[in-house]
């Protein structure tokens, strides 16, 4: 899909993330006089709509639930880093700036006593400025706990998110985003505001030794990151797959059967290599994730099929086909083939589009550990597939 090149882009920058330098090359692919990075905060949403107006695109620090009434059709996006690698770069901000309520602080106390008296300010940094940049808790959530209002708000403030982008991915990140929005930037290698290595470097390296002894301190900002890393890959494969402009090229992965006019399966993600058995039948592996995806094109047919002949810690009746949009449970009837004991699976495509990702769920039920422990290093097989086909 084309993103619009007349919508207006917000870049909500979460301070230690790499975030000036990601906003600063994106912001080169606008007219100089319609960007504003960093100029001025985002502390309410009247400032929010008048930089909306202002700026095709434009990049701040967000106030207190300052997206929870955005413009309609403003495409919002953020970068968030390693939590150890944040909360580092934090503290040395804080020591080297004067001014930082925090400073003196940061220069009486050593790394780990700072940490533990100020652990409200530095903790949970990253989703506590993406979260409260769409809500506010109310006391009495504040009383009972923020890490659990926090968690459970985290995801759908990550869906109100056009874009998300690991700190460690930028450079990738910025090539695919000027594919999908035809908003090409110059400077390719710009880094802005990199610390450079001196004195801190043993105190940093003592600081980072104490994160990486205490991570339940950092939990959330480590679940974000993982997400956003996890998104980030699942955008990138969609953009690859289908194209800027939302043409489908043939998709990547094995292809498990074709049909008239361009109809097929194509098993793209977390599926083993074809095996074709001394039977002449080709199977196909689940694994070693646990989420395999698929691409089908229609082409008119209305059910999709497949079987399965063999199962490793998985039940064949929990076997679930999704749609990759949504994730919503498709009509799947299975059936037992008590002479052959394969079973049989047709889940009901007739109403989807004639080009979709699909899931194939199926969650395991027993951890299946190889009987030799050399070999548990062998990567996850779930169940076997075979026979798939349009009809």
């Amino acid at each position: 899909m084309i993103v619009s090149p007349s919508r207006a882009y917000v870049f909500v920058h979460i301070p230690k993330t790499a975030g000036q330098t990601l906003a600063t090359r994106l912001a080169a692919g606008f007219p100089p006089g319609r960007v504003s990075v960093l100029k001025t905060d985002v502390p309410d949403a009247a400032t929010l709509r008048r930089l909306a107006a202002e700026n095709d695109f434009f990049a701040g620090h967000p106030g207190n639930a300052v997206l929870r009434d955005a413009p309609p059709g403003l495409a919002v996006m953020c970068v968030v880093r390693d939590p150890v690698a944040q909360a580092v770069s934090h503290w040395r901000h804080i020591r080297r700036e004067p001014l930082h309520p925090l400073h003196a602080a940061s220069r009486a106390l050593g790394p780990g006593a700072f940490l533990e008296r100020f652990a409200h300010h530095m903790f949970e940094f990253q989703v506590r400025t993406l979260v409260t940049a769409h809500r506010l808790p109310s006391p009495a959530e504040r009383v009972r706990g923020i890490e659990f209002w926090l968690m459970r708000h985290l995801e759908e403030s990550l869906d109100a998110l056009r874009w998300i982008a690991p700190a460690e991915s930028l450079d990738e990140f910025c090539a695919l985003w000027a594919m999908e929005t035809r908003h090409a930037q110059d400077s390719p290698d710009l880094r802005i505001n990199v610390a450079t290595a001196g004195a801190e470097d043993g105190a940093a390296a003592a600081l980072r030794s104490w994160l990486v002894d205490h991570p339940e301190c950092y939990a959330l900002d480590s679940l974000l990151w993982q997400l956003a890393r996890r998104r980030f890959a699942d955008w990138r494969h969609r953009l690859l797959t289908r194209g800027a402009d939302g043409t489908a090229p043939p998709p990547p992965g094995q292809q498990a059967w074709a049909g008239p006019d361009g109809a097929g399966i194509w098993l793209t993600r977390d599926m083993h290599p074809a095996v074709l058995r001394t039977d002449g039948v080709t199977e196909w592996w689940v694994g070693p994730g646990l989420f395999p995806r698929l691409r089908v094109r229609r082409g008119g047919h209305a059910m999709l099929r497949f079987e399965a002949p063999t199962f490793l810690g998985v039940r064949w009746d929990r076997v679930r086909v999704l749609r990759g949009t949504d994730l919503g449970e498709l009509p799947l009837v299975r059936r037992l083939d008590e002479a052959t004991r394969i079973i049989h699976y047709e889940a009901d495509i007739a109403a989807l589009g004639a080009d979709e990702e699909l899931v194939l769920y199926a969650p395991e039920d027993v951890s299946v550990l190889p009987a030799v422990p050399l070999s548990w290093d062998i990567p996850r097989r779930g169940f076997a597939t075979q026979h798939w086909a349009l009809s």
